[in-house]
């Protein structure tokens, strides 16, 4: 997964909504809501002092070890809210703070009178299945699960049929990079090249290209390749209102040889996924 858990509280330190999904954060889950809030409302305070903002912070949980890449917790601050979300670092942030601008949009924004005179709304079960679904992507998820085997059969035909040899691997991300569908390598491997290609994907317009070649200590060298697909999804009525339209893209990625020819093959992969999806 991609998302990891969220916090959303007032600027004042009102505890109003904390749920995580990951066991990296398992700590965080068991904590005080109230320590919690107290200490992210701290934090806040303390950068504003110095007159610096928070992007986001660097988590490395000591219960992981192994773990180099961490977490990242991602803030931002809208009306009278402050919002952490925890991601992956291979995530696109950019899109994150449009997924939390979705949810004050669309939940919090009606409770911000209680929140201005100190009251603690109770968000029903209703709208904090709402949240998770914008933070999991449920409508893409759910998308591509219906046309997995499909999906599956055309990435094996690429890897195992049309360029044996060129092709490790093949995925399918959402619009703020959550891995959706993934074939040929294992996740936990995926997730280590693609937490070393950055985050210029984010901005990539229809069709276009992006790769980078990726070496680390005990892989083997890969070229790490991603597209637009061109194909978008509608998953809001609101959505254009933060992003200029009701639709997003789902993100095509390659992991091959170094060596390899990388436009045909993605030209393959888009068409055949395309056909399944569209």
């Amino acid at each position: 997964m991609a998302i990891l858990g969220i916090s959303i509280q007032s600027h004042t330190g009102i505890p109003l909504y904390l749920e995580s999904w990951s066991e990296k954060l398992r700590a965080f889950r068991e904590g005080n809501p109230i320590l919690i809030a107290g200490f992210l409302s701290a934090l806040s305070s303390f950068a504003n002092n110095y007159r610096q903002e928070i992007g986001y912070i660097r988590f490395l949980p000591t219960d992981f070890p192994d773990d180099v890449y961490g977490l990242d917790g991602i803030y931002s601050f809208i009306g009278e809210y402050m919002i952490l979300c925890f991601t992956d670092p291979y995530q696109f942030h950019k899109m994150v703070h449009y997924k939390l601008q979705w949810i004050y949009n669309k939940i919090l924004f009606k409770y911000e009178h209680m929140i201005r005179v100190g009251k603690v709304p109770n968000i029903p079960e209703v709208e904090k299945q709402f949240i998770r679904d914008i933070l999991m992507d449920s409508v893409a998820w759910n998308h591509i699960d219906s046309k997995r085997e499909q999906l599956e059969i055309a990435a094996d035909y690429i890897i195992e049929e049309e360029y044996p040899g060129d092709v490790y691997g093949c995925f399918i991300t959402s619009f703020d990079n959550s891995i959706l569908f993934q074939y040929g390598m294992a996740r936990d491997e995926i997730e280590i090249y693609i937490n070393n290609i950055g985050s210029k994907g984010a901005g990539l317009k229809d069709g276009e290209i992006l790769h980078n070649y990726v070496t680390l200590p005990g892989l083997e060298p890969r070229l790490v390749v991603m597209t637009n697909s061109g194909l978008k999804i509608e998953i809001s009525d609101i959505l254009g209102d933060v992003v200029g339209e009701g639709a997003v893209p789902f993100y095509y990625y390659l992991i091959t040889d170094a060596n390899c020819s990388i436009g045909p093959i993605m030209e393959s992969l888009t068409v055949k996924f395309n056909s399944v999806l569209i």
